[in-house]
């Protein structure tokens, strides 16, 4: 309408600006190419079967709260809704506790679950080693995450109540020592991936 008003008075009507990107390729087509370069580049996450990398990874979850007689140990993904084949959650006892996981013979308790989401003991024994295992498989891909660590409880039933840990030596990476203190909650410790293998 303004353009047919500026010809009638004689007038050429002003042509719109071009802005750098409109000068290669035309405006409406830039909207177009924005969504299938994010198509191309997203798709294969869409698609993928099964949970990702981070959502398998084997978890070792320790809880005891304060004042409790129990702690809570339990094997689980990140993802608290992915299910292994199996899992292994075994506590060792009978040994004196010296900052270390010990190296003489324990005496062991074993659990075992297959097809499972998490594999779960409370114990009131102290001090304890445990034991965690899990295995994934998704598509004939097996993927074993697994450590060992001995754990202290210290000042029970005082307000600096906390577990001191450290990691066995035959499971290297799954933590650093350490200690956490109870009222902190939940204490996530990551397992190690050994692939489609197995601790050494």
């Amino acid at each position: 309408m303004i353009d047919r008003q500026l010809r009638a008075l004689g007038l050429q009507p002003r042509p719109p600006p071009l802005g750098r990107l409109g000068a290669v390729a035309p405006v409406p087509f830039v909207g177009l190419a924005t969504i299938l370069v994010a198509l191309i580049v997203f798709t294969p996450v869409l698609i993928a079967s099964g949970p990702s990398p981070l959502a398998v990874e084997g978890y070792l979850y320790v809880y005891r709260g304060t004042g409790s007689t129990l702690t809570d140990f339990e094997v689980a993904a990140y993802d608290q809704e992915v299910p292994y084949d199996w899992l292994n959650l075994s506590v060792g006892t009978g040994f004196a506790w010296d900052g270390r996981c010990p190296t003489s013979a324990l005496n062991w308790t074993y659990l075992n679950e297959t097809d499972a989401l998490v594999a779960n003991r409370l114990t009131g024994a102290n001090p304890v080693v445990v034991n965690a295992t899990a295995v994934y498989v998704q598509g004939g891909s097996r993927t074993v995450y697994a450590g060992e660590l001995a754990f202290d409880l210290v000042g029970q039933n005082s307000s600096s109540e906390s577990l001191v840990y450290a990691p066995c030596p035959w499971t290297p990476g799954v933590s650093s020592p350490g200690s956490w203190s109870v009222t902190l909650g939940t204490d996530p410790f990551p397992l190690v991936n050994y692939g489609s293998g197995g601790p050494p």
